[in-house]
């Protein structure tokens, strides 16, 4: 049941980022198919077991035939919006000419819209002169055929990876509570002593070091750990951070440096709920901040 929920999320966001290519494109904005490759990469990187690099970066300018590649799998990927069969032909056109079917044993189009149903096998033939493989139903992809590559997955870490890193883009914007009329140092701490009691346990009680696996196995445990600090621990270090720095007038000197850390924290770890890659490991939380807290708030 866990499993089906989380594929059902994934189906949501990717249909939501479908729409939104189909949307901006049909505008003429088309910088947010360089924002798509961004946040594809990741997601490829799971499906395929693979570790891309955008060329685009990489090579510092628009490279030819690929936009994602993986030279120790000798997997390309060319991401578009495009999806006529004149598109696939000048990428395999490319492919060719530069020779880079002696570097990469597959090249996968990647369209940001939708496929088209069908598309003519031979007339990719020719242009291969069997110098490679290219199949028209399994070489060229869209994100309902690259959701039912995650489905085929079947593995739940995986998929909650992926759901994670769709729903840091696409999930629905969650409402901040306004700024309560702060006129002191102690109304500051009043204001944050209930977020922090409310993330202390939170932490203590879903935390990766929590305990809980005594009686759930871990990846149960995480994957309630990533809904929690998602949905609690983030928007309420939101609040925090907000009222911190609305009302940095009423923190004392000595205290300054302790609400930076923590201000600091907060930030590297919304980063790293976003990209499970992103080392935070410098921005700890600062327990020392706990004492001020909870001692001068009383």
């Amino acid at each position: 049941m866990k499993q089906f929920e989380v594929l059902q999320s994934i189906s949501k966001y990717l249909s939501r980022f479908k729409e939104q290519l189909k949307i901006l494109n049909a505008n003429g904005e088309f910088s947010i198919n360089i924002h798509a490759e961004n946040v594809l990469i990741k997601i490829l990187n799971i499906v395929f077991d693979a570790n891309f690099e955008n060329t685009n970066y990489s090579e510092g300018k628009t490279y030819n035939t690929m936009d994602l590649r993986d030279k120790k799998q000798r997997i390309a990927i060319q991401v578009t919006a495009t999806s006529n069969i004149k598109k696939v032909k000048e990428t395999l056109q490319s492919f060719v000419k530069y020779n880079h079917y002696e570097n990469f044993d597959k090249i996968l189009i990647l369209i940001l819209t939708d496929r088209q149903e069908k598309y003519s096998q031979e007339s990719f033939d020719k242009i291969l002169e069997s110098k490679f493989v290219f199949s028209q139903n399994d070489d060229i992809i869209d994100l309902t055929s690259l959701y039912v590559k995650i489905n085929a997955l079947n593995e739940l870490t995986k998929m909650l990876a992926i759901n994670e890193l769709l729903e840091s883009q696409f999930r629905d914007k969650l409402d901040v509570p306004k700024n309560p009329d702060i006129q002191s140092f102690d109304n500051l701490l009043n204001e944050l002593t209930p977020l922090f009691l409310e993330n202390k346990e939170l932490f203590k009680k879903f935390g990766p070091n929590s305990g809980a696996t005594v009686t759930e196995p871990l990846r149960t445990d995480l994957t309630l750990w990533y809904k929690i600090r998602r949905e609690k621990l983030v928007p309420n270090n939101s609040v925090i951070y907000k009222l911190i720095e609305s009302n940095l007038h009423y923190i004392p000197s000595e205290f300054e440096n302790i609400f930076e850390k923590l201000k600091a924290h907060i930030y590297a770890f919304e980063k790293h709920c976003e990209d499970a890659d992103f080392d935070y490991t410098q921005y700890q939380f600062p327990t020392e901040i706990e004492k001020i807290i909870f001692n001068e708030s009383k």
